[in-house]
């Protein structure tokens, strides 16, 4: 974990730390399995991990004892329909904004209650303290909106008004290009507190295959858009099945049940370790474009195929991005064709 060799720095030993991912997907969960990690091996740190729902379950899978406490909610819902995701998160952003707010006297009630060296928020603009060091960790110091780069600008100036009241900001991407994030990582403008770029975060492990699988597809994301394409890539494997498919439907909360598809295995989890392994023994990848898949593939060079979530215009500028680049294949989700794909697998 070179990226961490800086944090000794930082993070003193045997420090309590209270460690709050944002829970808008599971990614914000997973990335922070190998901060979690490091911490607790290299600097002997108590964590306690504000989360609930499928977040907490992801972590609890990884560290059995953790400690966990209930933050606020932003319950992001998205629609089918494009363009009504689109309205639906401009019109979401008060809400958004109170539940930033709501962050804050939650943080100040907790502090009041429980001693933390340090706070960790992972895209949770509310959770910084004047008294505890406070660390920021975003990919985002430029927001995509669906409204162009004069309404860009101007989230920006927002969010980094918040940013700004962290002790510093940590960005889990590459320093120097080619960058995993583009100007999102890298935007012109940077925030005015110290600033760390700290490499891609992967819960994921390398390991040799034990199998040859054509096709992995990765679900996650929020409803109902995991389900629509969940539907669509089982509905054309039924229709003209291909050679061997593992699906991981990304559900944490839910039992893995038998597969009625042919030549396909469906889980709804699989812990690290399996998840690892279906990768190391798949030929090829179909998953969103979301950052915590781009940190766990990309740098593996594995043929990608990646479907943008309809709306989610952060999720539609990284896979233009990189299959800009080459690094990837970047697939509409309503012009998805199974059949295609599978064609073009290496």
């Amino acid at each position: 974990m070179s990226q961490f060799s800086n944090f000794p720095q930082i993070i003193s030993q045997n420090a309590k730390i209270l460690l709050a991912p944002l829970d808008w997907g599971l990614g914000h969960a997973t990335r922070c399995i190998p901060l979690m990690t490091y911490l607790i091996e290299s600097c002997s740190a108590e964590i306690t991990v504000a989360a609930t729902g499928p977040q907490q379950a992801i972590i609890r899978e990884a560290f059995p004892n953790t400690q966990f406490l209930s933050p606020p909610l932003y319950d992001i819902k998205y629609h089918k329909n494009r363009a009504v995701t689109v309205a639906r998160l401009a019109f979401a952003m008060p809400g958004i904004l109170k539940t930033i707010h709501a962050e804050a006297k939650w943080l100040e009630a907790v502090l009041r209650v429980q001693h933390f060296d340090a706070i960790i928020s992972d895209n949770r603009y509310g959770l910084s303290s004047l008294a505890v060091p406070s660390y920021f960790i975003t990919h985002q110091l430029l927001v995509k909106t669906a409204f162009g780069d004069a309404a860009n600008r101007l989230v920006q100036r927002r969010l980094y008004k918040m940013i700004n009241r962290f002790s510093e900001c940590w960005v889990p991407d590459y320093a120097k290009e080619p960058s995993l994030a583009g100007e999102l990582s890298h935007p012109a403008h940077l925030p005015a507190i110290p600033l760390r770029y700290i490499g891609p975060l992967s819960r994921l492990k390398q390991m040799p295959p034990n199998g040859n699988t054509q096709l992995l597809v990765l679900l996650s994301g929020p409803e109902p858009q995991r389900t629509l394409l969940e539907n669509r890539i089982l509905a054309q494997w039924n229709a003209q099945p291909g050679e061997s498919m593992v699906l991981v439907r990304g559900l944490p909360l839910e039992k893995n049940t038998l597969s009625p598809f042919r030549n396909a295995r469906i889980f709804n989890h699989l812990a690290t370790n399996e998840l690892s392994q279906e990768l190391a023994n798949a030929r090829a990848v179909l998953c969103r474009s979301g950052y915590s898949s781009i940190m766990d593939l990309i740098p593996l060079e594995k043929q990608c195929f990646m479907v943008a979530t309809p709306g989610q215009t952060e999720q539609e500028y990284l896979a233009r991005f990189l299959a800009a680049q080459g690094r990837i294949t970047a697939i509409d989700q309503n012009q998805l064709q199974l059949s295609e794909l599978l064609a073009a697998i290496q």
